[in-house]
């Protein structure tokens, strides 16, 4: 057995010689261990990612339905406002049998048709070229 034979030969050798056949056994062991080590990390980063991206996967499927959900609602609120428009709309332009044009009801007032602004509302407006007198003060600054 060369095994035996050379555990033998190490025992009786010095100390100091002993010492680096024990360095050099733990330091391979460590080797292994940290090999080990440095792969199950990478296997358990890969395992997130893989687990962060299917998670953000099914956020954008439940966001999708969200956004369907959300047009379709859309769509029939504004279908049901036209068919409400359409309604008010027939039941306000109904015409009485002596009457053939439409009419607005009492309620309704229409706009003026002059935008040009009368003389109450000129003075309201301030002049650009002439100064405020509530910006300016009453009287100079005494120096003393």
């Amino acid at each position: 057995m060369n095994l035996q034979r050379k555990l033998e030969e190490i025992r009786r050798k010095p100390e100091h010689i002993k010492l680096r056949y024990t360095y050099i056994a733990v330091g391979i062991s460590m080797f292994f261990i940290l090999l080990l080590w440095f792969f199950s990390i990478a296997d358990t980063i890969n395992k997130s990612k893989n687990a962060q991206t299917e998670n953000a996967f099914q956020d954008l499927q439940v966001q999708k339905k969200s956004l369907k959900d959300a047009t379709t609602e859309i769509t029939k609120s504004l279908n049901d406002l036209n068919s409400n428009l359409q309604k008010t709309t027939s039941d306000t332009t109904q015409t009485t049998p002596d009457n053939t044009n439409q009419t607005l009801p009492s309620d309704i007032q229409t706009a003026p048709s002059s935008t040009t602004p009368t003389t109450n509302d000129t003075q309201a407006l301030p002049d650009k070229n002439r100064p405020t007198t509530n910006n300016m003060p009453s009287s100079p600054p005494s120096h003393r």
